[in-house]
């Protein structure tokens, strides 16, 4: 049976960290605080005074990693749940907790087999993890997940990569010999599918699993002569908020740089942020 393609990317970079005694994913990409000064840090600031959450209010965070965002919201307070697919980074997360003294439950658990009885968080996060989820299949499933767990009063927090014009080359196309279809240049080595707006990036083989290869996950295609894997899903921000329409969310604001960052509810919820 084929490995999923979420577990290419990360297995590599758990081992790395672990390996090198590191906090967190972003320091091996060159952010040294990153444990401290995580991405959606600003944007959680910004929003969370403005929701109506009690000061003890039950928290899911979605591929918490090892723990950044799960122990911010421990400090202010939030009974916090975080999961991640990964096992080396629940590990590490349950140990960072311990350390700084915060109660934070962690579980091994994929964002795309959430649990489906409801109503039980008044706030879900996703703080760039969901463009990680590639296939519509899975985001079916994780949607419809996250949507099971979400309070009826309750809120979810996207923050999540979409699509920047100026990561793709339009100019330089792919054309698959085998099968015709056409790619253009994303981010100097990866391939862009406009039709999906899906990003395959080229198969590196995992040090630490020299053994697997890119026959044994799944999403990895072969275009001339060259591998590569599905490995980020980036919808503009537009298609972002119709997607989660489709699935029974209302989009109350989108935000951000890059309009990365959207707050959500239950479609015909009476919920507003001040």
């Amino acid at each position: 049976m084929k490995q999923k393609y979420f577990y290419h990317e990360h297995l590599a970079d758990y081992a790395e960290l672990k390996a090198k005694g590191l906090l967190s994913r972003g320091e091996l990409y060159g952010n040294p605080d990153d444990f401290s000064e995580f991405s959606s840090k600003s944007f959680l600031i910004e929003i969370l005074p403005r929701l109506d959450l009690k000061p003890d209010a039950r928290i899911l965070e979605l591929g918490c990693g090892t723990g950044p965002v799960a122990c911010f919201l421990a400090q202010l307070g939030y009974r916090v749940h975080g999961i991640d697919v990964i096992p080396a980074a629940i590990d590490k997360a349950k140990a960072i907790a311990a350390e700084r003294c915060l109660d934070v439950q962690y579980e091994v658990l994929d964002v795309c087999k959430l649990p489906r009885e409801g109503g039980s968080y008044q706030l879900i996060v996703d703080s760039f993890c969901s463009q990680g989820i590639v296939t519509d299949p899975d985001r079916i499933a994780m949607f419809s997940g996250i949507k099971s767990g979400l309070a009826k009063d309750g809120y979810f927090l996207m923050s999540c990569c979409v699509f920047e014009p100026d990561r793709e080359d339009p100019e330089t196309q792919i054309v698959d010999s085998t099968t015709g279809k056409v790619y253009t240049r994303f981010d100097q080595d990866a391939l862009w599918d406009s039709d999906t707006e899906i990003c395959y990036s080229l198969f590196h083989p995992d040090p630490f699993r020299l053994s697997v290869g890119p026959k044994d996950y799944e999403g990895t295609i072969c275009v001339n002569d060259t591998w590569y894997i599905h490995q980020r899903r980036y919808p503009t921000p537009e298609n972002l908020r119709l997607e989660l329409e489709r699935h029974g969310f209302t989009v109350l604001e989108q935000n951000g740089e890059v309009t990365e960052n959207a707050v959500c509810v239950h479609q015909g919820a009476d919920i507003t942020v001040y």
